[in-house]
């Protein structure tokens, strides 16, 4: 098989004009890869990916004219295939001949980050992924979660790691529970209460996101896919979410004091700017930060002069 980094996580045998930047989750064989690859002018030709014990979820963006061998079959695909999703298993040969101009979202899914969304089980294991590789298919999830990481990537930097995990976590779940064959599982637990107390701990204590769910797996002495449910099960929510109105908590202490601009509270509470603050307040609350404060403080700080009175629509960064 191939090597992971020196092969088809960076995406490097596209021959495209600009080599895509590609975000990396993980180290060694559990490394995951997300990229936005296009090509805006003509096609790129031939090529083809190396062996790989992994698979790639492609999500394409634009209707384009392409044709793909697996086996040396030709796939099938429809006129129109903007919005479809395809998943390419790296362990065929796979030749592609791109004629036109493309643009898609790309994961880059080992097994092991599979196996890792896997139902817990005594033994038990992904046997594989029931597909016909290659082929798109309409999956409104694989939309939905391209459409939630989509504007980020335009930032990569001011994306936080918690929810880039978040994200491709949700997305081996799902290809898990949609196309794999897995082995008779039983029902996980619930975290234990020092658990629960040692997460929720490390969370607070990193509020701007960047710790990794594998951190918090290991902390717990569990796989990252036991982790994932059994804090849904203990919390009732995800550990992105937890971590979100933590976030606001904190903001409401910094606003009661009154001192601070929504600005700074946004930036000391882990937000990317007061635009994503009061976005994310609006939606959590019910209440814009700025009334919020007036309510309970009783007064509203005066924006230092040449700032704007308003901010700028929201990007969704976490």
């Amino acid at each position: 098989m191939a090597s992971t980094h020196q092969s088809n996580l960076r995406m490097r045998y596209v021959p495209t004009p600009d080599e895509p930047e590609v975000l990396i989750l993980g180290s060694g064989s559990g490394t995951v890869g997300v990229a936005r690859i296009r090509c805006i002018a003509g096609g790129v030709g031939h090529f083809s990916p190396a062996s790989e014990d992994a698979f790639l979820v492609s999500h394409h963006l634009s209707n384009f004219h392409s044709d793909v061998w697996v086996d040396g079959r030709l796939v099938e695909k429809p006129a129109n295939i903007a919005g479809l999703t395809s998943i390419h298993d790296y362990r065929r040969k796979i030749d592609c001949h791109m004629h036109t101009a493309f643009d898609t979202l790309t994961f880059h899914l080992p097994r092991t980050a599979l196996e890792s969304a896997c139902p817990d089980v005594h033994g038990g294991r992904l046997e594989d992924l029931s597909i016909a590789p290659s082929s798109p298919v309409n999956d409104p999830t694989v939309r939905a979660l391209a459409s939630a990481i989509l504007p980020t990537l335009e930032f990569p930097e001011r994306i936080s790691l918690l929810y880039l995990d978040h994200v491709c976590s949700a997305l081996a779940t799902h290809v898990v529970t949609a196309y794999g064959r897995v082995s008779a599982a039983r029902t996980g637990g619930m975290l234990a209460p020092w658990q629960e107390r040692r997460v929720k701990e490390m969370i607070a204590a990193n509020l701007d996101g960047e710790i990794r769910l594998a951190d918090l797996a290991a902390e717990c002495r569990l796989s990252v896919g036991h982790f994932v449910r059994a804090f849904r099960r203990t919390a009732n929510t995800t550990p992105y979410q937890w971590l979100l109105h933590r976030r606001i908590d904190h903001a409401k202490t910094l606003m009661r004091d009154g001192s601070q601009t929504l600005a700074d509270v946004a930036l000391a509470c882990g937000f990317a700017d007061q635009s994503h603050f009061t976005r994310t307040f609006s939606r959590l609350v019910g209440i814009s930060p700025r009334s919020w404060r007036r309510r309970n403080a009783g007064v509203d700080t005066v924006l230092p002069a040449g700032l704007p009175s308003h901010a700028p629509a929201e990007i969704p960064f976490a």
